[in-house]
């Protein structure tokens, strides 16, 4: 399993680049509104309890955030791909946008999960299979 101390480094990460991309929003077209609202909310759900985890020791649950964060941010790349290909922000798509955060350790993560519940994790719900999305 992965030592706790790499998943809070990329949780960590995580929380930087979404502070980097707050702090660079300079303008937001009125036309992709919705699809900047959309990513934020999503962010927000993937990183509300953050930083109660981060201050943390609980093994446990650093694992089962970090593996829903891990898949909203996945299923978060669909949704771009799928529903706001139109969407930009700063010159640079949706999905350029949400790239640059860590998925370092999601397949480890998911298997982590597959052996805690017996359940197995289906890489994506979608119908779709899109190719640059799979790891």
């Amino acid at each position: 399993m992965v030592e706790p101390h790499l998943l809070k480094q990329d949780l960590a990460d995580a929380l930087n680049v979404h502070i980097k991309l707050l702090r660079e929003v300079e303008q937001i077209e009125a036309d992709h509104m919705d699809a900047f609202t959309f990513m934020m909310r999503s962010f927000g759900f993937m990183l509300d309890r953050s930083p109660k985890v981060l201050l943390g020791s609980d093994d446990e649950e650093l694992n089962y955030m970090m593996f829903q964060y891990y898949s909203l941010l996945t299923e978060l790349k669909y949704n771009l791909i799928l529903n706001y290909p139109y969407a930009h922000l700063q010159g640079k798509t949706m999905s350029d946008v949400v790239a640059v955060f860590p998925t370092t350790y999601e397949r480890e993560l998911k298997q982590w999960w597959e052996e805690k519940t017996g359940l197995e994790v289906e890489e994506t719900k979608q119908t779709i299979a899109i190719k640059e999305l799979e790891y």
